[in-house]
């Protein structure tokens, strides 16, 4: 076995109730592993918490130029 595919290879079981295991293998695209579906699923709840947060900096938040902010951290 190759360095990649032991890699590859699962080193931790999940338990998943029967109704969560319904859900994913449904959202499960032909061709695709259950393990790539959740790596699928975490990437996509990141670039939503990120999107949220970068909207909730552009509402609420202050800005400073990147040339202030070089000076106040002595980069």
């Amino acid at each position: 076995m190759t360095a990649q595919k032991q890699a590859d290879v699962a080193t931790k079981r999940v338990a998943l109730t029967p109704g969560t295991w319904a859900a994913l293998s449904n959202i499960k695209e032909p061709g695709k592993t259950l393990g790539q579906t959740v790596a699928d699923l975490i990437a996509e709840h990141q670039r939503r918490k990120l999107e949220l947060d970068l909207d909730e900096i552009d509402a609420t938040g202050t800005f400073t130029s990147w040339e202030e902010a070089k000076k106040e951290l002595n980069l």
